[in-house]
């Protein structure tokens, strides 16, 4: 079992229609870019991306979705990220920061700042690197944990034996996001998330 998570309600529709592996598909990849799905490798769904590759990808491979968490996933470290920029206009009202030479006192506003700035750094690589690519081969979960640990699932398209989508919250209803569950006949392990014994069943 693949779990796709955060995407918008359409990418159910383009993994089941992949897993065809026909002209259903084509058609589907051609009326996205129609619509314009084209134009960046930022949004949450880019048909045929121009100039993107990744590891493993086979010489006659074509990546015909790139897909990521819809954008609205970030709101809790943005929300978290302002609240954080704002502690040091306020911290000099607790008396042990008062108490600190101004030199010392500048020293620790920047190394709040510092940090702060590698968290909003990080937060935003593992959303723009979390990806997943269907290729008209595979399917592949791309998961990276931190900076330096990554989690790669694949399954040929072949393999594909059903997809379930799935919605929990208000934010998930009103942006139209959601889980996609891609069932398989493999028995691959994972790391995916602590809850799943595997990334395919």
């Amino acid at each position: 079992k693949m779990i796709l998570q955060n995407l918008i309600h359409k990418s159910k529709e383009i993994v089941e229609k992949v897993s065809e592996i026909g002209g259903h598909m084509v058609s589907e990849i051609q009326k996205m870019i129609g619509e314009g799905y084209q134009r960046s490798a930022i949004h949450t769904v880019t048909a045929c991306p121009q100039n993107a590759r990744f590891e493993s990808q086979n010489d006659q491979e074509h990546i015909m979705l790139l897909m990521r968490a819809h954008p609205i996933t970030n709101l809790g470290w943005i929300l978290l990220s302002c609240v954080m920029f704002t502690i040091p206009f306020f911290w000099g009202d607790f008396p042990l920061v008062a108490a600190l030479e101004p030199g010392v006192n500048l020293a620790l506003v920047l190394t709040w700042y510092l940090i702060l700035a590698f968290f909003v750094f990080q937060s935003f690589l593992l959303w723009f690197y979390n990806v997943y690519i269907v290729t008209d081969e595979r399917i592949i979960d791309v998961d990276f944990f931190g900076l330096l640990y990554k989690n790669i699932n694949a399954t040929q398209i072949k393999k594909i034996e059903d997809v379930n989508y799935s919605q929990r919250g208000v934010l998930s209803g009103f942006f139209d996001y959601g889980n996609v569950v891609v069932e398989t006949a493999s028995a691959q392990k994972s790391d995916d998330t602590p809850m799943e014994r595997s990334a395919f069943t």
